[in-house]
């Protein structure tokens, strides 16, 4: 799940405090060595050159040669502790850390500690039994897939490029639990969401709702005559439906019509329907499922004649996901709830275990096994970078563009377009 890039070799699957890491390249180490050595030269030639001035030319006597000796040899001994103090701390020495060299443990991906002078030591040991030669032949012969010599693998170090990939001494990796996004998750009424897909039925004026688990209401008497309104004449205004629908409790047996009775309402769907003095049964939908984004139609508000406590006692049953829509540089339009996940072979992180995995056509294997990972919220598209090596940059509809770190969500509003790799998407809503 997570890579290494190995130059000239295929990517290696490494612990997560590696991932997004290069390994170091041969010539990169024979540069840093060839460095080395060229400058402990050059300070060796100095020294001699400054002894031989001091004695041939200015004619200091042996008492002043020594004291100078002296303070030369512990400079020498100061530089020698900072370098080892350096590479113990920082897994670099000063030339290391100049061409991009550093030490770290395998296990941890910490500074190689007390790792790294062992290593020289080792080496100058085997160089100095076999004239130098011993080591060069170790360090050519046994790399394995990830750049490491023999050195490296008996003292539990890999040397990492930290001019071309993750510096894990800079970015350390940042626990999961720190990280963890959850999506936005709201209460759903499983009484107000069927009612959505009900039509809509006009309640009775004179009769309130009658809850679904109440025991049928006794006949209600006849209404008094009363002018009604909206029957009056053709241009009165057409009152606004009721907002929520109630189920309707049984009712007595229809008895016939009396002078008072309404015969037809403006939101009657015939005349027909005027004349049975009921609404006409409607066939039950074929299947129905939470809405998929907040209430906003009018038929999923709730009524403002019920009373404060009933409407807050409603029974809470389930949870559901926002939504949101992107659209692939393929062309493809892809709708999704709660989370996704984008690689070459995705798998569902610790972070998003009930993610869904949408693999990713990637000839040029720019895009990571598993790359990044898309939440649905209220805000847009929550994106998460999953310690890729080819990165991951926000590009907003004006053109600014937003890396994002592994750990450092961004948000993405529509008409943003998420780059991950050379392949790309852009946030519909």
């Amino acid at each position: 799940m997570y890579e290494m890039i190995v130059p000239g070799k295929y990517p290696v699957q490494v612990p997560p405090h590696l991932a997004g890491t290069v390994a170091v390249s041969l010539g990169r180490r024979l540069a840093w060595r060839i460095l080395a050595i060229i400058i402990c030269s050059i300070l060796n030639v100095v020294i001699s050159f400054v002894a031989f001035y001091l004695l041939a030319v200015k004619r200091i006597t042996m008492e002043q040669f020594t004291i100078v000796d002296v303070v030369g040899t512990v400079l020498v001994f100061a530089w020698i502790g900072f370098v080892v103090i350096r590479l113990v701390r920082t897994g670099a020495t000063p030339l290391m850390s100049l061409t991009g060299v550093r030490w770290v443990r395998v296990d941890t991906g910490a500074p190689a500690g007390w790792a790294g002078p062992g290593k020289l030591l080792l080496q100058s040991v085997i160089g100095t039994l076999t004239f130098g030669v011993g080591s060069i032949i170790i360090c050519f012969a046994s790399m394995d897939e990830m750049n490491r010599t023999w050195f490296d693998r008996t003292l539990g170090i890999v040397p990492i490029n930290t001019k071309a990939g993750r510096d894990t001494y800079k970015t350390p990796i940042i626990p999961q639990s720190q990280t963890l996004v959850q999506p936005v998750v709201q209460p759903w009424n499983a009484t107000a969401s069927a009612a959505a897909f009900l039509p809509s039925v006009p309640s009775v004026p004179s009769a309130p709702p009658v809850p679904l688990s109440a025991p049928p209401a006794p006949p209600a008497p006849e209404p008094e005559a009363t002018h009604v309104p909206w029957a009056s004449t053709a241009s009165d205004p057409v009152p606004t439906p009721p907002t929520r629908v109630s189920a309707p409790a049984s009712a007595p047996a229809a008895t016939a019509p009396s002078s008072d009775y309404i015969g037809s309402t403006p939101w009657s769907n015939s005349d027909s329907d005027a004349a049975e003095g009921e609404p006409a049964a409607t066939a039950q939908p074929l299947s129905f499922s939470p809405p998929s984004s907040t209430y906003s139609t009018s038929a999923q508000a709730p009524d403002s004649s019920l009373a404060q406590d009933d409407a807050d006692d409603r029974t809470q049953l389930g949870v559901r996901y926002d939504t949101a829509r992107v659209t692939f540089d393929t062309g493809v339009t892809y709708p999704f709830g709660g989370t996704i996940v984008l690689g070459r072979n995705p798998l569902a992180p610790a972070s998003h275990p009930t993610a869904s995995p949408v693999p990713v056509d990637d000839p040029q294997r720019s895009v990571s096994k598993t790359h990044v990972a898309l939440t649905a919220t209220r805000e847009g598209v929550l994106v998460e970078d999953l310690h890729s090596t080819g990165g991951t940059v926000v590009v907003r509809a004006d053109g600014e563009e937003t890396p994002v770190l592994p750990g450092a969500p961004v948000h993405a509003r529509a008409g943003d377009t998420v780059r991950y790799g050379q392949r790309s998407v852009v946030i519909d809503g």
